[in-house]
């Protein structure tokens, strides 16, 4: 799984994602710690809702068992789960992202779990990438 640790390398990828009509999955560094970031518009999918759902039943699991975890420090967690666009954020640590991000991944890129988008496709990533 790519991580991203600026903004520049962020946006290529999401670019080329866009280039070969593919889903954006990214782990990305930011000075209050890591995010997870799935877009599935460049692909032109976006989940379905009984998949939608059931991703935000087990992000809300996952992230819960982070915080209480005391040996796992985070900052502040807070989650966008959409049918196209997600977004999990911020972990302290690179691992507890990626352990995160894992689980995340399995279910958003499941082709077996997409519909058709009606979305936007053609926002820059400096759009899409915002909570």
């Amino acid at each position: 799984m790519p991580l991203y640790e600026d903004q520049q390398a962020r946006d290529d990828a999401y670019y080329q994602a866009e280039a070969e009509s593919s889903p954006f999955f990214a782990v990305e560094r930011y000075e209050e710690g890591y995010a997870i970031t799935y877009d599935l518009l460049p692909a032109g999918k976006e989940l379905s809702e009984p998949m939608r759902k059931e991703l935000t039943e087990q992000v809300t699991r996952k992230v819960e068992d982070v915080v209480g975890d005391e040996a796992l420090a985070t900052v502040e967690v807070s989650r966008s789960i959409g049918g196209s666009l997600g977004n999990i954020s911020f972990f302290e640590r690179e691992s507890t992202a990626r352990d995160v991000a894992a689980m995340i991944s399995q279910l958003v890129l499941d082709e077996t779990n997409w519909v058709e988008a009606d979305g936007p496709d053609d926002l820059p990533p400096t759009e899409v990438h915002k909570n």
